[in-house]
Order: C-alpha cells, then structure tokens, then sequence
C-alpha cells in the first residue's frame, strides 16, 4: 500500500524532500528485491560488479556508497551465499579481487533489469532539461554537505567538539 503525500512535504525543505526521495527509493527497492532475498547493498554490489567488472573492496565500498566495514561484511555475506568470489589481485599483492560468480550471473542480468525500471521510473515525467537540473542540484548539496563536514573540526574518541 502506497503512503499518501503528507501536506506538510508541499512546503518541505529541500533536505526534508530529499530524505523523503531516499525513504521512498529504499522502500521500492527493497519491495523488489524481496523474492530474491537480497539486501539493498547487496543488490548495488552485484550492480556495481555486473557494469564495471570486478573490484577490490574500497573502491566498491566507495561505488555503493559504504564504509569500508560494512562493505566487508556485505561482501562475506555474499561470498557465503555463493554470489561472490575473492582472488588475490595479480597487480597488488595485498589486495583482493571480489567479482560474481558465474552462478551470480544469471541473477545479476536480472537485477539489471529491475535497476533499468527502477531508475527510468524515478525520473518518468522529468523531461531532459529538469532532470539536468535537479542533478546539478542534487550534487551541489552533497558539496555544501562535504564543505559543511570538512569545516567541523575533527575531535578525538570520547571528546565533544565545541563551536567557536
């Protein structure tokens, strides 16, 4: 069932409207990825593999919008499962390579096409020149958002930092 619009989002700020975009996207996705019983960070790894080929795990973190732990364990997971494989990287002797498995495949080309729909669903209605725009405005916010942290200056654990 499909929540109602509240009122209140008509004069919303646009950090209110944007945490509602990210609920509303997180619960279509995750709908849709119920019979395959997949996480939604598991579903933007096999994403990210299946378009761009195998990874080591910082840069996919990064891809996929994870912290470099969390990413581990998603990608244990997923190993576990028989989604996933790890080699050592030939180019990097510390490194590790993760990629699909050729049993993931099938699956993965699946996935694909739900992220097709699930993407060209969320800006159906934009024409070019808004969906440019509210890119371009989009990104200019997690700018002034990494300004706004890089400003903040850093304490250590267990210390409470004080503005000026």
């Amino acid at each position: 069932m499909q929540e109602p619009m509240p009122d209140t989002l008509t004069q919303a700020s646009l950090g209110t409207l944007a945490a509602a975009v990210r609920r509303r996207m997180k619960h279509v996705v995750g709908t849709r990825l119920a019979p395959y019983d997949l996480t939604l960070q598991q579903f933007w790894v096999i994403l990210v593999l299946l378009e761009q080929g195998p990874s080591s795990l910082h840069p996919l973190a990064q891809q996929v919008w994870m912290d470099d732990p969390t990413a581990s364990r998603v990608v244990k997971a997923m190993v576990a499962r028989g989604l996933l494989r790890t080699q050592p990287d030939p180019r990097h002797g510390r490194r590790i390579l993760i990629s699909l498995t050729p049993e993931a495949l099938p699956l993965a080309e699946n996935l694909k096409g739900l992220a097709t729909e699930i993407r060209s669903g969320l800006v159906a209605g934009l024409a070019p020149e808004v969906e440019a725009t509210v890119r371009q405005g989009l990104f200019t916010m997690i700018a002034n958002l990494d300004d706004m942290l890089e400003a903040v200056p850093s304490s250590a654990p267990g210390e409470t930092a004080v503005a000026p």
